[in-house]
């Protein structure tokens, strides 16, 4: 009984017990859950969750209405291809129209208009349609051709052509044969494009290549109806050109349904009635018909589209765009969860730091930023030093930023850059232009160039001159404005030639000038202190040393070749007179040999060198060797002795005359004959009809003849034989003027010395001196 009566009483506690214990864990949970709620990691990680459920709400959504949208934007996507092809196409037939348009005033094909036989007209004519072609070979222009219907002949690219040579060899089709050409001068058209169709041509060994699929297009003159002017344009290259569509199926039509062009099978072309003009576009037969009509041309261009394609795209995009969602989703959530946990400690860890006031905290985090705090809270004090030294560097740039737009008459608009700079005290400006060898160029990068001269220049002049500034203008200029009193001249004259000396130890890599004027400069006249510095440069002597220019006196003038001078000079070189022109050189050279400058010496240089081009190109000669390594102005550049100069020309005049006399020496018999006759009787009264009638031609066509190969006239090409005989006598014998000048067919002595002086540049007599020294010296 006591057994019975004490158990229920026992239960009855522990039940309780039980019930007490189980409340105590779920308040304990629920303020722990509620702790939880409000860490940083919660937070962060819920933060996460939600922007990762509205980005799939998102994409979701997007994916939705993207995949409802997709095929309108590829049709689209083909109606702006197909309205630009069409925009690019009838542009390429204005531009051909424009073209052919212009030779109906063209000079050549008006003297052919009055004279069919002029075979210099023609061939100017063969010339500019071979310009033509080469110019526009990117827009598809295979060839274009006067054709005269008069007289049956036509003149293309090549030259005068015979009408069944140029259809039954050079382009043969039997839609467009000699008979087809022949039938159009009696068409009533302005403009007419036609059909595309494939063209061959036969070689010479009588087999046949193809000669592309072409255009002809041919554009008519009311005025002139006896010819027109054709053209053959690359079909499949405008189409490779302005096609730009992802299928190939592609046509052009008329309003009758006559396919122009066709890239793919011709069953592909449908008739033009059956395109609805107000919509850009049908479906036929699973197929995308994209149509427009070409304003210019009333040509209706095809593109099309298969059905699969647009249907293919739209499921490849979709099934990429799920996989993209499905990975986004689950990288998401795994990043989340990392960088939640990423976060929390590192951040707990500072918390912990600062309630126990240690600044040697220890992290283990890679995240910069957290980094960067710890750092920040050790070294706030230390970083109000770099502060302050930031503040300062950034002051100094700014105050050179100033001064250069200063000096380059730049308005500074910062007032704060403003006040940076002094305005109100003189200076003394000195300018350093620096010019590197060629042995600096290989050894050195760029980098090293601008630091290292730079740095040694601006330390130098700080050290002498603290109140000083150095900026660098340009690549190879630097400037220093000096601030100092106006008797420091002397000091910064030694502080100057210390630099100089320095700069000699290198010569081999580099030299300078120094342009410094002693005498100071006003607040206001730093752009006219920069502009003096840059003249005084010119004034650099020719040498390879650095040099100190303090001579600001009037700018010295350019050195040009005169008149006279280019003329003899085109002359000797035009008849390979390689002693003539070295002995011109010598005379120039002389004039800068007791005054000149470096910059004299180079715009010589640059004169000879234009001079000698401008010539070899006249002739037709290609003068690509002189510039295979180093062209010759980027040799100029590097020469500091007259040796150099003088070695330089002979290389130059010697290649040039030896050019020069290769293209003389080309055989051609009237050119022969013509000069072989002027040597055997320059002492005669001889004139071009007397040599045209030995020849058996007429007097004008002769005399053109000499004009196109020689470039010279027959009176020019006599004078040359004659003066050049004169300097013979001149050189041999102490023949009076006058004698000589009747010895080689001057009548007049006058006469004789205004022409000598024309080709040579000097007189007889001193032409005899100058020449009779030369050989002294030679002896």
């Amino acid at each position: 009984m006591i057994r019975n009566w004490m158990f229920p009483m026992n239960s009855k506690i522990v039940y309780d017990g039980r019930n007490k214990m189980m409340k105590q864990g779920v308040l304990a949970m629920i303020d722990g859950l509620r702790v939880k709620r409000n860490s940083l990691f919660t937070k962060l990680l819920l933060g996460f969750i939600v922007i990762i459920v509205i980005s799939f709400i998102f994409n979701a959504l997007s994916f939705n209405f993207f995949t409802g949208s997709i095929r309108e934007e590829v049709i689209t996507y083909n109606k702006l291809n197909m309205s630009n092809t069409v925009s690019k196409y009838e542009e390429h037939f204005q531009v051909m129209e424009e073209v052919a348009a212009n030779f109906y005033n063209n000079a050549n094909v008006i003297v052919l208009n009055r004279d069919n036989t002029n075979f210099f007209a023609m061939n100017d004519l063969a010339k500019e349609f071979t310009s033509l072609v080469t110019n526009y070979k990117n827009l598809g222009l295979d060839n274009m051709f006067l054709y005269n219907g008069r007289h049956s002949f036509l003149v293309d690219k090549s030259g005068l052509m015979k009408e069944n040579d140029m259809f039954a060899n050079q382009y043969i089709s039997p839609a467009y044969d000699a008979t087809f050409w022949a039938k159009q001068v009696d068409e009533d058209y302005y403009m007419r494009i036609f059909p595309a169709a494939d063209f061959t041509r036969r070689n010479f060994n009588g087999s046949i290549e193809p000669a592309g699929s072409l255009f002809p297009v041919i554009v008519k003159s009311k005025l002139q109806k006896q010819y027109y002017i054709a053209a053959l344009l690359d079909a499949s290259a405008i189409y490779r050109k302005y096609h730009l569509s992802v299928s190939d199926l592609f046509y052009m039509t008329d309003g009758g349904g006559t396919v122009f062009y066709s890239s793919g099978e011709q069953e592909q072309a449908l008739s033009p009635l059956a395109f609805d003009p107000s919509k850009p576009y049908f479906t036929k037969d699973n197929n995308y018909y994209f149509y427009a009509k070409g304003e210019k041309s009333g040509l209706t261009y095809v593109n099309v589209i298969p059905n699969q394609n647009i249907a293919s795209k739209i499921y490849s995009l979709s099934v990429v765009l799920i996989v993209l969602l499905a990975l986004s989703l689950i990288l998401s959530l795994i990043i989340s969860v990392l960088l939640s946990i990423r976060f929390k400690s590192p951040i707990q860890k500072i918390i912990d730091s600062m309630y126990k006031m240690n600044p040697n905290i220890q992290l283990g985090s890679k995240i910069n930023e957290f980094n960067m705090i710890v750092e920040n809270l050790r070294t706030i004090i230390a970083s109000n030093r770099s502060i302050h030294k930031d503040l300062q560097n950034k002051n100094t740039l700014l105050k050179k930023y100033g001064y250069w737009n200063k000096v380059k008459s730049i308005p500074i608009g910062s007032r704060d850059v403003q006040n940076l700079i002094d305005t109100s005290r003189p200076y003394f400006f000195v300018m350093f232009h620096i010019h590197f060898t060629r042995r600096f160029h290989e050894l050195i990068t760029e980098e090293q160039k601008k630091s290292h001269i730079l740095e040694f220049i601006q330390l130098n002049v700080q050290q002498a001159f603290p109140q000083s500034e150095t900026v660098q203008s340009e690549k190879d200029l630097i400037f220093s404005i000096v601030f100092a009193e106006p008797d420091a001249s002397g000091a910064l004259r030694n502080a100057l030639g210390a630099m100089k000396h320095v700069f000699d130890t290198d010569s081999e890599y580099y030299y300078v000038t120094i342009a410094f004027n002693p005498v100071q400069y006003s607040p206001s006249g730093f752009t006219a202190a920069y502009d003096e510095a840059r003249e005084m440069v010119r004034r650099r002597k020719l040498n390879g040393e650095t040099q100190i220019v303090t001579d600001c006196a009037s700018p010295q003038p350019d050195f040009h070749l005169t008149p006279s001078e280019e003329k003899e000079f085109t002359a000797h070189l035009a008849a390979g007179n390689e002693a003539d022109i070295m002995l011109m050189i010598g005379r120039m050279m002389n004039r800068l040999r007791s005054n000149g400058t470096a910059e004299q010496y180079r715009q010589l240089a640059g004169e000879v060198v234009s001079k000698t081009l401008l010539a070899l190109m006249l002739q037709n000669i290609n003068a690509g060797d002189l510039q295979e390594e180093l062209s010759p102005y980027e040799q100029i550049k590097e020469f500091v002795t007259e040796e150099q100069y003088d070695d330089f020309f002979r290389s130059l005049i010697g290649y040039a005359s030896a050019l020069m006399n290769e293209k003389r020496m080309e055989k051609d018999p009237i050119i022969e004959y013509v000069l072989a006759y002027m040597e055997q009787h320059y002492g005669e009264d001889i004139g071009p009809d007397a040599v045209a009638e030995k020849l058996n031609l007429s007097t004008g066509y002769m005399c053109k003849y000499v004009k196109n190969k020689t470039g010279k006239t027959f009176g020019d090409c006599l004078d040359d034989v004659r003066i050049m005989k004169a300097k013979e006598i001149l050189e041999a014998t102490d023949c009076k003027i006058h004698e000589v000048a009747l010895q080689v067919g001057y009548q007049n002595a006058n006469s004789f010395t205004r022409m000598f002086r024309r080709l040579t540049g000097v007189t007889p007599g001193e032409y005899r001196r100058e020449r009779r020294v030369v050989v002294a010296e030679m002896q």
